[in-house]
């Protein structure tokens, strides 16, 4: 492999201050003429060191990782399969072994609070040790807090959007394929592109949601408003919970299309109306919250 300038991570939401890190690789890597890569791992190693821990946690899926990593113009990306061979691998053999050898890492930018191998064994000082050029990353602060996937997975669960979005420098976005379902909305007047919550990744609080829908076939963004959550109302539930979204002034069938909504920020929690007519009322209401002219056509 060429010579590189490399950054390890699981860059999970791609964050601003995963941001910062890529760009200093990309930096580094025109002033040296090496390429600039990204090492990361799958499936997460959380997974697999506390399996305890619940699964919908991701704040991006595989596939929105790599793209968001493809639109930062990054030439590698070098994904390790995380599993129980490689959690044995110790700091020395991770740096010398992999890095070093396999990777030919001239250069390493790693966040703050790097650390590696088993055991958590290695850090900036231990990398010290080896034949690498090294870049430390200060934290990137937003508001005093610290910029970091696990305060965006927080403001997430909190619904608080806007928070979130603002740490990671674009809206959190969901990926899908619309699912047929029951109908239920569109006989109140509202019809909804349906996605079933994927289980790997993070669910926001239920609620009513401001949004923007972009439709990939089309290559077009559209105002939208999604409800997450279980439909207390229709009595359903018993069901997982379900991304609705109702797209405005928009009439084409999109069923078994990919669609991308992109949160917003949050209108309302979700609650059971005491009838489909209450229910129909309160949709108007939230409707009207959405500027046409603030979204792209």
């Amino acid at each position: 492999m060429l010579p590189l300038v490399l950054t390890i991570g699981n860059f999970d939401g791609v964050h601003l201050g995963h941001s910062q890190i890529i760009s200093q690789v990309k930096k580094i890597a025109k002033e040296k003429n090496l390429a600039s890569a990204i090492l990361t791992f799958e499936p997460h190693p959380i997974y697999f060191l506390r399996p305890e821990k619940p699964r919908d946690f991701r704040i991006t899926s595989l596939a929105q990782k790599l793209e968001i990593f493809r639109q930062q113009e990054i030439d590698y990306v070098i994904i390790l399969p995380f599993n129980q061979n490689f959690s044995e691998i110790s700091a020395h053999d991770f740096a010398q072994k992999i890095l070093s050898e396999t990777l030919n890492a001239k250069h390493l930018v790693i966040g703050y609070d790097f650390t590696f191998g088993k055991n958590r064994q290695g850090n900036f000082r231990f990398l010290e040790n080896f034949n690498f050029g090294l870049s430390e990353i200060s934290p990137l602060k937003n508001s005093e807090q610290t910029c970091s996937s696990s305060l965006v997975r927080k403001f997430l669960c909190e619904g608080k959007i806007a928070e979130a979005n603002q740490v990671l420098g674009r809206n959190f976005t969901i990926h899908g394929v619309v699912n047929e379902g029951r109908k239920l909305a569109s006989q109140l007047g509202f019809p909804t592109a349906n996605l079933i919550a994927k289980p790997h990744v993070i669910k926001p609080k239920f609620g009513v949601y401001k949004t923007q829908t972009f439709i990939p076939h089309l290559k077009k963004k559209f105002s939208s408003i999604t409800n997450f959550g279980i439909k207390p109302t229709l009595q359903q539930s018993q069901n997982e919970p379900l991304f609705e979204t109702h797209i405005a002034d928009f009439s084409e069938e999109i069923y078994g299309k990919k669609i991308h909504v992109e949160f917003l920020s949050f209108i309302r929690e979700e609650k059971k109306f005491s009838s489909l007519e209450e229910l129909k009322i309160q949709i108007r209401r939230d409707l009207a919250q959405l500027d046409s002219n603030f979204f792209p056509q």
